[in-house]
């Protein structure tokens, strides 16, 4: 069983998609890491509603902690808030490149095609045109690594191979030429799809799709539609994608407004009306260290990974996830459109809400039912809705070490696939440039 799974996650890892994303994850990961700490520290340390913040009243003795707060916003935005952006090119390049095509006008290209893709009319300003910043951050990654993977194979149908050598001006112009051809053609693609995206942008049909699910999600309660919105959004999260959990918040959610009334009202929590809903299992045990429950795989890491790589990667986005920033983390391993990881990632926070459902509805542990600021550590979430119940506190560890122990046996077969992978490559005479 055990040679079986292994022999799958090496097919997977040398399917030529695959290999593409792996690259480009790697040449994007220091951006994103760079961006989410400084998220952290916009967010969490420089903001007076922030965790950390909040927790040493960094308004009341900090001077101009906003210019600060600014200052690494635009970091963010210069960094992660362009890795749509950035992705295209990347994957462009090595596209062309896995094909044998003129990788740097590819990569170039592929800056450009997305640039104009993502070129739409605003709905204010009287229609004038725009980038749409959101497009080239987080929730555009999907689009951005698809728009360079399309870019890559024109190039290897409309142009011809291209031979290392000394690039002086004559071989430079002579390549120039060659894509003269994929040039316009994928300039001319990306005005159709420029004009198919602003219709769907124009009669809001993403808007309206992520708008209805956000709203069900806030609207009903209980056991199953929480576990039935829980999964939507991991899976969407696992193709890089914002679910109806992504953008919940506390003064949305009627049923967690309902619980503070009757908690603030009673002052009780083993009987507020609604024991279910996402305060009470999503945020509060399914998302230990962000979405997935990555705080469980990032231990899981540190204590049996033996690749100098993946500790590296371990060491530096430790800190992230337990402000719930974990994307550095997902691009960097990377779980990410990662078959082998969409497992785990998919179970195991159902695992913690359905152990955590289980224990509010025995009375082992009360709801949490006060609002947590949203960059409260995961581990510590549970605890802070509950008004400090030092019981909630341990369940959460317990299943944090839980989830360390789902995680374990996925990152040995992920390290045991890595090192069959070496073992080919050496075998081959080729340098594995995935690791």
């Amino acid at each position: 069983m055990e040679q079986r799974i292994i022999a799958l996650g090496l097919r997977i890892r040398k399917w030529s998609f695959f290999r593409i994303i792996q690259r480009t994850f790697a040449v994007l990961f220091p951006f994103i890491l760079l961006g989410s700490f400084a998220q952290v520290i916009e967010f969490s340390l420089l903001h007076p509603d922030g965790y950390l913040g909040n927790l040493i009243q960094i308004s009341k003795w900090l001077p101009h902690y906003r210019a600060a707060n600014q200052l690494f916003g635009s970091i963010y935005m210069l960094t992660a808030g362009v890795i749509a952006l950035l992705a295209a090119g990347v994957s462009a390049k090595y596209t062309a490149q896995f094909f044998k095509r003129d990788e740097q006008l590819a990569g170039l290209t592929g800056l450009l095609v997305f640039l104009a893709i993502c070129y739409q009319r605003t709905t204010g300003n009287n229609g004038q045109f725009n980038f749409r910043l959101d497009l080239l951050g987080f929730p555009g990654l999907i689009l951005g690594l698809a728009v360079g993977y399309c870019v890559g194979w024109v190039f290897k149908y409309l142009s011809g191979p291209t031979i290392k050598g000394t690039e002086h001006g004559q071989e430079l112009l002579s390549r120039s030429f060659k894509g003269l051809l994929p040039l316009t053609f994928t300039l001319l693609f990306a005005v159709v799809c420029n004009i198919l995206l602003g219709l769907l942008f124009k009669y809001q049909i993403f808007e309206g799709v992520g708008s209805w699910l956000q709203g069900q999600a806030t609207k009903q309660s209980g056991f199953w539609p929480v576990m039935f919105f829980a999964s939507i959004t991991l899976l969407l999260a696992w193709l890089g994608l914002s679910g109806p959990y992504t953008g919940n918040t506390f003064d949305s959610d009627q049923s967690a407004l309902k619980n503070l009334s009757y908690a603030l009202s009673h002052n009780d929590l083993a009987k507020v009306p609604e024991k279910f809903n996402a305060n009470t299992l999503y945020f509060s045990y399914g998302a230990i260290g962000g979405t997935g429950a990555t705080l469980g795989l990032v231990l899981a890491i540190f204590l049996v990974a033996k690749r100098q790589n993946t500790r590296k990667l371990e060491n530096w986005t430790v800190i992230p996830s337990m402000f719930n920033t974990n994307v550095a983390f997902m691009i960097g391993l990377p779980v990410l459109f990662n078959p082998f990881y969409l497992l785990p990632f998919l179970v195991i926070p159902l695992f913690n809400m359905v152990i955590g459902g289980l224990a509010l509805l025995c009375g082992l542990v009360p709801p949490a039912v006060y609002p947590v600021l949203t960059t409260t550590p995961g581990v510590l979430y549970a605890f802070i809705g509950t008004n400090g119940s030092w019981g909630v506190l341990i369940f959460t560890f317990g299943l944090l070490l839980c989830d360390i122990l789902l995680y374990i046996p996925f990152v040995r077969f992920a390290e045991k696939i890595a090192g069959a992978l070496d073992n080919d490559c050496k075998r081959a005479g080729e340098l594995n440039e995935d690791q």
